[in-house]
């Protein structure tokens, strides 16, 4: 089952970089979901807003089933869209991991409840060799940076 685990690094008088971890356990069975089919996380606050994590093992529609598909979505309602800069990687991806990188992603407007993401992460069969699978189980760590909230009026 999956273990989310959250933390929070500031830099400096910018917005906090904030990540949540979530691991999947038992890759062999994830992989033998029909493509459209995702493993959820719980659901998790991260930068003062309510989210989920999916991960498709075999990509959202069927042109991307030789992928993996990762996203995430609001799961609040808020006035407007955030506007956020958002990073996938895998947890043994120290480099990605400086708020810095973070911030040269393009800044996505995240509405309430619209699922958001990388259709093409990596293509399974890249992943399936890659060492970021291990006995098993791989770590997503997603990043998050809130450049504007989504509540103010």
């Amino acid at each position: 089952m999956p273990s989310p685990a959250w933390a929070t690094a500031a830099a400096g008088a910018e917005a906090p970089s904030e990540f949540h971890l979530f691991e999947v356990v038992g890759y062999s069975r994830a992989k033998d979901l029909p493509t459209g089919m995702a493993i959820e996380s719980s659901p998790f606050m991260l930068g003062g807003y309510r989210w989920v994590i999916e991960i498709f093992p075999n990509g959202r529609v069927p042109e991307d089933a030789d992928f993996m598909a990762l996203s995430f979505t609001l799961i609040q309602d808020v006035t407007r869209p955030l506007k956020v800069h958002a990073l996938f990687t895998f947890v043994d991806q120290v480099a990605y991991h400086d708020p810095r990188v973070v911030r040269t992603n393009p800044i996505t407007h995240v509405p309430s409840r619209v699922c958001m993401g990388c259709p093409r992460y990596i293509a399974r069969e890249a992943f399936e060799r890659s060492e970021h699978l291990k006995d098993d189980c791989f770590t997503v760590r997603w990043e998050l940076i809130i450049v504007e909230d989504g509540l103010q009026q």
